[in-house]
């Protein structure tokens, strides 16, 4: 409804915080969300373009979910700093993100990763930039070879 009605920066804060949701609980849009998720994504961006877009969708993706649930229900501006998320869990990486990294390790390219966890590649392209960054990793090739050596 936000990028619908025009507020862009809220939406990309929203579509971040969802976004968390689904990684934490990992679960994929349904298939009969996904054409109003991605007009939504579609609209966002147009609206804002993909810098100030990232920088939104960054801060919702840092709000823990108790937060994204209080900054959708109460209408409230768009936080000007990411909320301080909750420690992450020992696992270095999210249910999501290992399903992610187990199909670049298959040599799945971004679009057939979207294509088959039923997500835009924008968001599969996070996903990827998100571990890397948290594993201290450069490339594809190293997050397949870090996939490997785990027990």
């Amino acid at each position: 409804m936000a990028a619908e009605l025009g507020r862009h920066e809220r939406a990309a804060c929203l579509l971040g915080s969802a976004e968390r949701v689904r990684d934490e609980i990992s679960v994929t849009p349904a298939v009969l969300f996904r054409a109003q998720h991605d007009r939504s994504v579609s609209l966002t961006i147009r609206g804002v373009g993909q810098k100030a877009f990232d920088t939104a969708f960054t801060r919702g993706r840092g709000m823990t979910i108790d937060e994204g649930v209080a900054f959708a229900v109460e209408d409230k501006q768009v936080p000007t700093s990411a909320p301080h998320a909750k420690p992450e869990s020992h696992a270095p990486l999210t249910g999501r993100q290992l399903e992610i990294a187990r199909l670049i390790a298959d040599d799945l390219s971004n679009r057939q990763i979207a294509e088959r966890l039923f997500l835009s590649e924008r968001t599969v392209e996070t996903h990827i930039t998100n571990m890397l960054n948290k594993l201290g990793l450069n490339s594809r090739v190293q997050l397949s070879r870090w996939l490997a050596e785990l027990p």
